[in-house]
């Protein structure tokens, strides 16, 4: 079943990608701003899209409500850091099947497409944020938080050395050290809780 994603953080979108390899959904296409988004979707006429609510200095809101305008059967699930009540209020007003924070277990994303492709009109949500937390909370080094701030980019462990001016093997074991005190298992996941913390922009 055909979906797309539109996220304007390249990790977040590699790591929903690698998440979903697993179901029956293929994701087709993938973009990172509302002009990029209405054009695979009205390319590749997916059955779901997931779109974050901020891309860039535009609103996936107003890619919805654009796209619905544009006649569009593409069902919208709205991807967000947070969980605001106006936030969701207008998701459902520009048309949005479903409300997912990124804090959300990617089984629930799936539990939530599913109920979409088997034809359900009920706006759905799930996922529930931690309270925003300071970075001393997690007690990360300025260094740490240089490296974390670079993993939403996508770019390597060596490339990040380069940038940093730090050897690969010194770059990893930053890598290791902000997984653990994140309680993240990826890179994807650790630039999302760092997204949503806003440890992070």
């Amino acid at each position: 079943m055909d979906i797309v994603v539109i996220d304007d953080h390249n990790l977040i979108r590699s790591g929903l990608i690698a998440a979903l390899a697993e179901s029956k959904f293929k994701v087709v296409a993938e973009a990172s701003s509302v002009g990029e988004g209405l054009a695979v979707i009205n390319k590749f006429k997916p059955v779901i899209a997931l779109v974050d609510v901020n891309l860039g200095a535009s609103s996936g809101l107003d890619l919805i409500e654009t796209a619905i305008s544009q006649k569009s059967t593409c069902s919208f699930v709205v991807l967000t850091m947070h969980d605001q009540s106006e936030i969701l209020e207008r998701a459902k007003a520009v048309g949005a099947s479903a409300f997912v924070t990124k804090g959300a277990p990617i089984l629930e994303l799936i539990e939530i497409m599913n109920c979409i492709s088997n034809g359900s009109n009920k706006f759905m949500k799930a996922g529930e944020l931690q309270q925003s937390k300071p970075a001393i909370e997690f007690n990360l080094t300025n260094r740490e938080l240089e490296v974390l701030s670079l993993l939403p980019t996508g770019v390597t462990a060596s490339a990040i050395a380069g940038m940093l001016f730090l050897t690969e093997p010194t770059v990893k074991t930053h890598l290791s050290a902000i997984y653990r005190k994140l309680g993240a298992a990826n890179r994807a996941q650790a630039a999302s809780i760092a997204l949503t913390n806003n440890l992070i922009s």
